[in-house]
């Protein structure tokens, strides 16, 4: 199970994807889809803050929040450790593009 910390970070960083989220993907569709998918992550998150526990204990960050290792957010939280490598590739790829 995680700790407030860990929710307080993955909601931080959810929160930041949510922003930086473009209005249309690199095949000229929209995001909404996604945008909708992290809100409801933040909210679930939020909600855990609050009360400590899960709404939905079928969730996908219930399935986080308890350790299931099956959850995409399992994956994002892997994702989120080579975070600043990431970042620091993207901003040398736009670099390059510009």
């Amino acid at each position: 199970m995680k700790t407030i910390e860990h929710i307080s970070t993955m909601k931080k960083v959810l929160i930041n994807e949510l922003n930086q989220l473009p209005d249309e993907n690199a095949f000229g569709t929209t995001n909404d889809p996604d945008r909708e998918r992290l809100h409801g992550w933040i909210i679930d998150l939020t909600y855990i803050e609050k009360f400590g526990r899960p709404f939905d204990e079928s969730s996908e960050v219930s399935f986080w929040f308890c350790d299931e290792c099956w959850s995409p957010l399992s994956d994002y939280e892997n994702a989120l450790k080579d975070f600043t490598d990431h970042e620091q590739l993207l901003r040398y790829a736009a670099w390059l593009n510009m």
